[in-house]
C-alpha cells in the first residue's frame, strides 16, 4: 500500500483487493479482503478528496461492510455535489481514464430477452457479461450514470415512489438504459398515465430484444386503461311469442385469459395477469426479484434436501428451491390465494414438476381449522383473520393446516428449510411447527417487516427457544452476521434462523 502514489495507484490496489473478494472461499476471507479495499479507497482520497473513482468505490465498500443508511446519504450528497456548478467549471475534476473503474456496474435486463437464451448456450457468452456504457457518453456522464443507478438499486425496490427520481435520471443520462425506461414506463402504467403505453410501445419497436416482455405489459397496461365491460345482452321491449320465460339468459362468451408467463430460473414461469401484483411488476420490469435472500438459498440448498415455503404467492422461491433440490429433493407449496394457486399450478405443470413440487391450499397456523382470507387487492399483502366479521375486506373461508400435521402426514421428512413469508402472522406459523423444529431443526428464513413495522422479534424470541441463533445475510459478504435481535432490532427485510446441528453446512458453504 505504501508503494503507491497517486489516487488512481489507490484505486486500482482497492480494485485488486475486491478480486480477491470475490475469488474467496469463506466469508472470512471475503470480509477481510473487502476492509482492505476500503482502507485503499480512502488512502487515495487523503490525496485527493474530489478523486471520483475512490469516492464511489468508498461508499459502496461501506455498504458491502454494512453501513447501509449512512452510506445511501452520503451518496446523495455526491450527487449533489456532481451536479453543481464547480464541476460544469472543471469538467475534469476528480476524473481519469476514458472508462470508469469501479467495484459496481448497473446491471441490465438479462441477456435472454434478445436471444430467449439460444444465441448464449451457442456462443458460451456468460449470462454476467454486462453491454458497456452507450459509447456517446463521456467519462463525467458515465460516472453520473452509474451513481443514479447506484441510488436507484439501492434507495427501494422499483415500485417504491423513494427510488423513481434516480431511475429518471438514469434514464435521462442514458437513453438505452432499458431497465430504467422499463422502471419509468410500469410506474407511469401504474399511476394510469399515458407516458407509460406510449415508452412501452417505444421499447418495444426500437429494441428487438425486449418486445416480448415490452408487449406483455402493454397488454397488462392497456387492462388498466380500458377495462373489459361485459356487454349487455340484447333485450326486447316485446318478449317473442316461442320465448321460454324459464330459461336462463344466455351469457356471451367472454375473451380469452390473457396470460403471463417469463423465463425464470431455467424455468417457464407463470406470473399473474395483474399489475397490482408486486411480484409480476417486479419481475417483467427488472427480470429478476429484490431480495437478496434469493442468492442465500442458492448456497444453502442442495440436490435431495426438502423445503417447505409458506406464503408461496406464485413460487419466486417455491421454483428457485425445485431447482436447487433437483429431481431428488422435495418442495412443500403453501399459498391459500386461488389466483396465485392457479399460477403455482400452471408452472409446475408446464415444467413437469409433479414430482418435486407439490402445490397445498391452505393457509398455516397454530391450529388446524376453517379461518378466512382478507383480500387486500395485492395477493402478497393478502392475510388470514378468524373471525369474518372482524374486517370490512372481502373474506373467503380457506383450510388452515399446521406445519407439525403436514410433516407428520408426509411421513416425517427431513426439512433442511422452511421460509415463511405469512403478512405478519409468522408467530402462528412457528408455534404450529413445534415438533418439526424440535426434530428437523431446519433452516428458517422468516419476514422480519411488514407495512413497514419490525415484525420478527417475537419470532426471533420463538425460535430461541429451540436453541437458534439469528442472522442477517449479507449479499456482498455471502455470510450470515449474527445479531441479537432483542438488543438491536434489525432493519432487514427478512432474518435467518440457524440452529447449531446446521453450523458445519453453512461454513462448508462459505457463510459462517
Amino acid at each position: 500500500m505504501g508503494m503507491c502514489a497517486t489516487p488512481d495507484e489507490y484505486n486500482e490496489l482497492g480494485l485488486s483487493h475486491h478480486l480477491r473478494a470475490l475469488q474467496a472461499k469463506t466469508s472470512r476471507e471475503r470480509r477481510a479482503a473487502w476492509a482492505l479495499a476500503l482502507v485503499s479507497w480512502r488512502q487515495g482520497l487523503d490525496l485527493d478528496p474530489d478523486h471520483l473513482p475512490c469516492q464511489l468505490n468508498r461508499l459502496h465498500a461501506l455498504l458491502a461492510l454494512g453501513s447501509f443508511h449512512t452510506v445511501i446519504q452520503e451518496g446523495k450528497e455526491l450527487l449533489s455535489k456532481l451536479l453543481t456548478e464547480r464541476y460544469l467549471e472543471d469538467p475534469t475534476l476528480g476524473l481519469s481514464g476514458s472508462e470508469p473503474k469501479l467495484v459496481w456496474y448497473p446491471s441490465k435486463l438479462s441477456e435472454h430477452l434478445a436471444d430467449n437464451g439460444s444465441a448464449r448456450k451457442k456462443s458460451g457468452r456468460s449470462k454476467k457479461t454486462s453491454p458497456a456504457p452507450t459509447p456517446t457518453l463521456d467519462i463525467r456522464e458515465k460516472y453520473l450514470h452509474t451513481l443514479a443507478r447506484w441510488l436507484a438499486h439501492h434507495s427501494g425496490v422499483s415500485y417504491r415512489p423513494e427510488a423513481l427520481p434516480y431511475w429518471r435520471l438514469a434514464a435521462t443520462i442514458d437513453p438505452d438504459d432499458i431497465e430504467a425506461q422499463m422502471v419509468i414506463a410500469m410506474n407511469a402504467v401504474a399511476q394510469v398515465q399515458p407516458e407509460g403505453p406510449f415508452l412501452l410501445q417505444r421499447i418495444a419497436s426500437r429494441y428487438p430484444g425486449h418486445k416480448e416482455r415490452a408487449i406483455q405489459c402493454l397488454r397488462l397496461a392497456l387492462d388498466r386503461y380500458v377495462p373489459k365491460e361485459k356487454p349487455a345482452p340484447e333485450t326486447s321491449e316485446f318478449p317473442s311469442e316461442n320465448a321460454d320465460e324459464t330459461a336462463e339468459p344466455e351469457i356471451p362468451s367472454q375473451e380469452e385469459k390473457l396470460e403471463i408467463w417469463i423465463h425464470y430460473e431455467g424455468f417457464k414461469f407463470n406470473l399473474e395477469s395483474n399489475l397490482t401484483s408486486i411480484v409480476t411488476f417486479v419481475l417483467l420490469t427488472q427480470d429478476r426479484w429484490f431480495e437478496s435472500e434469493i442468492e442465500l438459498c442458492k448456497q444453502i440448498l442442495r440436490p435431495g434436501m426438502n423445503v417447505i415455503d409458506v406464503g408461496a404467492n406464485v413460487g419466486v422461491y417455491t421454483f428457485l428451491f425445485a431447482r436447487c433440490v433437483a429431481q431428488s429433493g422435495k418442495v412443500y407449496a403453501i399459498e391459500p390465494t386461488p389466483g396465485c394457486l392457479e399460477c403455482l399450478k400452471s408452472t409446475t405443470k408446464q415444467n413437469k414438476l409433479n414430482k418435486v413440487v407439490q402445490v397445498i391450499e391452505a393457509a398455516v397456523g397454530e391450529e388446524s381449522g376453517e379461518v378466512y382470507l382478507v383480500d387486500e387487492g395485492v395477493s402478497v399483502f393478502n392475510r388470514i383473520v378468524t373471525d369474518p366479521m372482524s374486517v370490512v375486506e372481502e373474506t373467503k373461508p380457506v383450510e388452515q393446516i399446521t406445519l407439525d400435521n403436514l410433516w407428520v402426514s408426509e411421513g416425517e421428512p427431513t426439512i433442511d428449510l422452511l421460509k415463511v413469508d405469512a403478512e405478519g402472522a409468522e408467530v402462528p406459523v412457528l408455534k404450529g411447527a413445534r415438533k418439526m423444529l424440535e426434530t428437523c431443526t431446519p433452516i428458517v428464513m422468516f419476514e422480519n417487516q411488514h407495512a413497514g413495522q419490525t415484525t420478527g422479534l417475537e419470532s426471533a424470541r420463538i425460535l430461541s427457544e429451540f436453541g437458534y441463533l439469528i442472522y442477517v445475510y449479507n449479499p456482498f459478504i455471502k455470510d450470515l452476521s449474527p445479531i441479537q435481535a432483542s438488543v438491536q432490532p434489525p432493519s432487514a427485510l427478512n432474518l435467518v434462523a440457524v440452529h447449531p446441528n446446521r453450523f458445519t453446512h453453512l461454513s462448508e458453504a462459505g457463510l459462517l
